[in-house]
């Protein structure tokens, strides 16, 4: 299945996406997604940890591309979502991310 721009959603500019603190944004049709910014690129995961539905969003980039959840510490890769730490044992969905003249574009889930 091809990456069309229908695919694409805005859902911020890219000066709202601060390095070092993650930005949650909902989509249209309500899902909740967690944009964390690592140097020039940005990279959107659902913002739910698995182990027990608490918003990623509300945690910190602890390392390059690694998001902590603030309640109990689960730690995610935003590249992958694969888990890196628990309680959490499954790993976070990621999304496809284009910026453009800006904006950021939030697209269809890769995982």
């Amino acid at each position: 299945m091809s990456e069309t721009a229908s695919a694409f959603v805005r859902v911020a500019h890219v000066e709202d996406v601060e390095p070092e603190f993650p930005l949650g944004v909902v989509l249209e049709d309500g899902r909740r997604i967690c944009l964390v910014r690592d140097g020039e690129e940005i990279h959107a995961v659902e913002d739910r940890c698995p182990h027990r539905d608490f918003a990623l969003s509300g945690g910190d980039v602890v390392a390059p591309c690694v998001l902590e959840c603030p309640w109990h510490g689960a730690r995610f890769d935003v590249r992958t979502g694969a888990v890196l730490q628990g309680p959490a044992t499954d790993a976070i969905a990621t999304f496809a991310v284009r910026v453009e003249a800006g904006v950021v574009l939030v697209g269809p889930r890769r995982s």
